[in-house]
C-alpha cells in the first residue's frame, strides 16, 4: 500500500464550533457491480455536499498512478477523552473490516484523522481513437462514500451523547466550496460516457 500524505486544509482555517449532533445524510449507496469506478456528477451531488456539510473535506494524496492527483476525503474527529476515541476508533474498525475497506488513520490521543480513497479504481479515459476506455487509477468511488456515511452515522451518535466535540472549520462555507470544486474538476462530465445510476443498500 502506497503512503498516505495528508495534506492540510486550505490556508486560513482553524477550528470554531462545535458540530451539530445531527446532520441530514443520504441513504448508504449499494456496492457497485464490476469494477470500481470513480464518482460522477451525480454522485458528487447526492452525497459529497452532505458529507461536506458534516465537515468532511477533501484532501490529496501524492500521485499514486500516472502522475494523476489523487483526491481523498477526510475529516478529523474530537472526543472528550482517549477512552472514547479509543471506543470509536475500534467501530470504525469494525466498518472497514465489513466493508473491506480500510482507510488511512492518524490518531492523537483524543482525536482522530480520517482520509480514504480507493486504490482499486477504475477511471474513464480518452484513448487515441476517440473511445473511452476504463483505467485502473486511484481516486474516490462509492466504497469511499458508504464508509464515510457509516462513520459519520456512528459520530452523530457519539456527538448526540455528549461524547464527542468535533468542531466545525473556520470559514467553513469557503472550504465546503473548495472541496466541491476539486471534486467537479478532477471528476468532470465526460459526454458519451454513462454517469449510472445510485442505487441505495
Amino acid at each position: 500500500m502506497p503512503d498516505c500524505v495528508v495534506q492540510p486544509l486550505p490556508r486560513g482555517t482553524k477550528p470554531t464550533s462545535v458540530q451539530s449532533s445531527f446532520q441530514f445524510l443520504p441513504e448508504v449507496p449499494r456496492i457497485p457491480p464490476g469494477k470500481t469506478m470513480h464518482i460522477n456528477h451525480s454522485d458528487i451531488d447526492t452525497y459529497f455536499h452532505p458529507l461536506i456539510r458534516c465537515h468532511w473535506h477533501v484532501g490529496r494524496v501524492r500521485a499514486v498512478a500516472r502522475d494523476v492527483e489523487t483526491l481523498t476525503l477526510d475529516k478529523l474527529f474530537r472526543f472528550k477523552n482517549f477512552e472514547t476515541m479509543l471506543k470509536f476508533f475500534n467501530e470504525l474498525a469494525e466498518i472497514s473490516l465489513n466493508e473491506n475497506h480500510h482507510a488511512h488513520y492518524a490518531c492523537d490521543y483524543a482525536r482522530i484523522y480520517v482520509s480514504v480513497y480507493t486504490h482499486a479504481a477504475y477511471g474513464n479515459t480518452q484513448g487515441e481513437s476517440g473511445q473511452w476506455i476504463s483505467e485502473l487509477i486511484p481516486g474516490l468511488t462509492l466504497r469511499d462514500v458508504r464508509f464515510a456515511i457509516k462513520a459519520e452515522r456512528l459520530h452523530q451518535k457519539y456527538l448526540a451523547n455528549g461524547l464527542a466535540i468535533t468542531l466545525a472549520p473556520f470559514e467553513n462555507e469557503r472550504l465546503q466550496d473548495w472541496s466541491i470544486e476539486r471534486l467537479k474538476l478532477r471528476y468532470p462530465r465526460q459526454p458519451g460516457v454513462m454517469q449510472g445510476a445510485t442505487d441505495r443498500a
